[in-house]
């Protein structure tokens, strides 16, 4: 049952990316733009922070596959 709730997680997690970085980057966009650089900075290291856990994501599922 732990194995299944994993690979469910790290699936939603694989599917939920792509759209929160995009909009990570959006808002990075716009606060640089307004001349909040904090703000900025801010988003773009959330974005990054999700792109690491997309691939953690990722390798979570790619070793699970290999598991089983």
């Amino acid at each position: 049952m732990a194995d299944l709730l994993t690979v469910v997680t790290a699936f939603a997690a694989f599917l939920a990316g792509p759209p929160f970085l995009a909009s990570c980057a959006d808002h990075a966009d716009r606060c640089d733009r307004a001349g909040d650089t904090l703000g900025a900075f801010a988003w773009t290291l959330a974005g990054v922070l999700g792109a690491y856990g997309v691939g953690l994501a990722f390798l979570v599922l790619v070793i699970m596959a290999a598991r089983s």
